[in-house]
């Protein structure tokens, strides 16, 4: 059964490419720490990075898909799964036939082929049955969700997010002007994995907003890493929100997304973004801070200086790298900057 990796999920911000960065600012700034927060997980690859190498670790996300990944690979205590076991419940669920239930009526021939669709349904539902039934844990639900996250990502018909789908299902997946009609994997069969994760008896897994949790996420190191734009995460991500959570609620419009207004986090606004930010340091129960803050984000540099400042002297790292993101519908990178505003905690 082929492993399945944290990193191994397309995800917008992922710092997975950034982490000797982040892992030298650390080392250099904070050597004798043992133990990270991380209120914004999104993909949790921070927070599992820091954790294989033997820091405690506190992660948490407002999406409960990302925290139930974030569970999975990180959240487990010693002996809480046997793996063997999970690894033949995942040779069963890739057995499972197709059904035509709620992903094949809501996202078949859009999101995903239809047979791909109806995978999804087989899958989700049989994890439903053996959580009701009791065959299956919490962590092992974790797994097993987020085995079908990951797998349904990889055979999604997007360029990497869920805001729309590729419109040319059956075409071959580049036009010859280099336009990105279909995903190369959408027509691949879907196919779980085996999670590889990090078991500690002393990680922490959250759901839920950053300025709720920050209080209770105390740690030598708080790694902040917000939205930096205005796109909602829930509207990049809502269909694997929906399939997680499966509560199967009405779908609206062409994109076919859910009411979600719940879900919106205020630092994709500007209007909010650097009060929040502000605040929440304010409250950080750290000895260090570090904030990932790449050089398009809505907050301006001068609000997120002040708020460091409040706390201690302020020190900036920058890194050039490339990200996905020439324009939908186009594959290609664009170079930024990522920096790191790092706050030595003194008051």
């Amino acid at each position: 059964m082929k492993p399945l990796w944290v990193q191994n999920r397309k995800y917008i911000g992922s710092k997975h490419n950034l982490l000797p960065f982040i892992e030298q600012v650390v080392a250099e700034r904070a050597p004798e720490a043992r133990s990270l927060a991380d209120p914004f997980t999104g993909s949790a690859v921070v927070a599992y990075h820091f954790a294989a190498r033997g820091l405690t670790v506190a992660a948490a996300d407002n999406l409960y898909h990302n925290y139930i990944a974030a569970r999975c690979f990180l959240g487990g205590r010693p002996g809480e799964v046997r793996w063997d076991r999970v690894a033949e419940l995942i040779a069963h669920l890739n057995r499972l036939p197709p059904e035509q239930g709620y992903c094949w009526r809501e996202y078949g021939g859009t999101y995903f082929t239809p047979e791909n669709a109806g995978r999804i349904d087989a899958v989700r539902e049989q994890i439903a049955r053996w959580r009701q039934e009791r065959i299956i844990g919490e962590q092992e639900e974790a797994v097993l969700l987020t085995s079908l996250i990951y797998a349904a990502d990889k055979v999604a018909n997007t360029c990497g997010q869920y805001d729309a789908f590729l419109k040319h299902l059956g075409a071959e997946p580049y036009a010859e002007d280099g336009t990105h009609l279909v995903d190369a994997m959408v027509y691949k069969p879907l196919e779980l994995g085996l999670p590889q994760v990090v078991e500690s008896e002393a990680n922490r897994v959250y759901c839920g907003d950053a300025d709720h949790l920050i209080d209770r996420m105390e740690a030598d190191v708080l790694y902040l890493d917000p939205p930096y734009n205005s796109r909602q995460y829930i509207d990049n991500y809502h269909v694997l929100e929906n399939i997680a959570r499966w509560e199967k609620p009405r779908l609206y419009g062409k994109t076919r997304k859910f009411a979600r207004d719940g879900l919106k986090s205020a630092y994709s606004r500007r209007s909010t973004a650097g009060a929040h930010l502000t605040r929440l340091i304010q409250r950080a129960r750290a000895r260090h801070i570090l904030l990932s803050y790449n050089n398009e984000g809505i907050i301006p540099d001068e609000v997120i200086r002040a708020a460091l400042e409040q706390r201690g002297p302020v020190e900036l790292f920058e890194r050039r790298y490339a990200i996905f993101g020439n324009g939908a519908g186009r594959s290609g990178r664009r170079p930024i900057v990522e920096r790191l505003f790092y706050c030595r905690v003194v008051r």
